[in-house]
Order: structure tokens, then sequence, then C-alpha cells
């Protein structure tokens, strides 16, 4: 063997191994970020959730079998004054490559938004509801199960 075919060898197998550090970082990328979709927004349920002026609500496996939801959390804020620029930069964060997107503004700050949200399992539906209402009294609803758009606009009258 020549020193050339020697370092030849050493610089494939150089490659071969970055090759499949870079593939495997790719493929750990593309998972997490399947896994972690709404967990901003999960997140301000478990920061806000038992807080003075805050109420929310987990609906239970009963009701949740009945509307085919596997998820349901709802949160309202008295006064989200403090929470909302917190709950906005959760949406903005969510919400990308949502599939429906229906948004309020007023001064350019979001005040309502309705979102469906992409899924990992194909036969889920993932929804992100928010609205602000008189005095900062703020909503923030997110649903996730096998109902589809109408059945949750049914589901919420």
């Amino acid at each position: 063997m020549t020193i050339y075919s020697i370092k030849k060898q050493k610089i494939m197998k150089n490659m071969k191994s970055h090759f499949l550090v870079i593939l495997f970082l790719a493929l750990t990328t593309f998972c997490m970020s399947f896994s972690t979709q709404a967990q901003a927004v999960l997140s301000v349920f478990k920061k806000y959730g038992n807080d003075q002026g805050v109420t929310m609500l987990e609906a239970s496996r009963e009701l949740m079998k009945a509307y085919k939801i596997k998820t349901f959390k709802s949160i309202i804020f008295d006064d989200g004054t403090q929470a909302l620029p917190e709950i906005r930069r959760a949406i903005h964060t969510d919400k990308k490559g949502a599939l429906q997107i229906k948004e309020s503004t007023k001064d350019g700050l979001l005040t309502s938004g309705y979102y469906q949200l992409l899924s990992e399992k194909t036969k889920w539906n993932r929804y992100l509801i928010f609205k602000v209402g008189k005095e900062n009294k703020t909503t923030l609803i997110y649903v996730e199960g096998e109902l589809t758009p109408d059945e949750l606009v049914e589901l919420l009258k």
C-alpha cells in the first residue's frame, strides 16, 4: 500500500463519520420539530395554571371520549396583562406551519386567533384558540383529537 492510498482511506473514513453525524443531527432535529409542536403554548398552561385570577380546565376522560378529544386545555385570565406578551410569543412560535389561520389584531397586537396546527398523527387534528376581551380578560384553548373543525365549532358554542 502506498502512502497515498492510506491517506485516501483515512479521508474517506473521516468523511463517512462526519456524514453520519450530520445525518443523525438532521434526523434528530426533524423528529424534535414534530414532538415540540405547541410546546410553547402548553408551557403557558404549566406556568400560569395555578395563579390567582386564573381559571384552568382540563377535560375529563369521559367527556373527551364522547367528543373524540385526546387533549383539552383551557386557561382564562381575569386580567391577562402580565401574561399577554408571553402568550403572544408562544402562539407566534407554535402557529408556524398551521393549516388554517384566522387572526384579529388591534394596534399591531394579536387580539384573537384560531389555528389548526399540523399534527404528527394523520387522524388527529390540533387546534389553538385565543381571545383577549374587555379589560384584558384572556382566554387560551388547546384541543387535540379526531374532531373536525366543524365539530370543534359546534362543541364550543
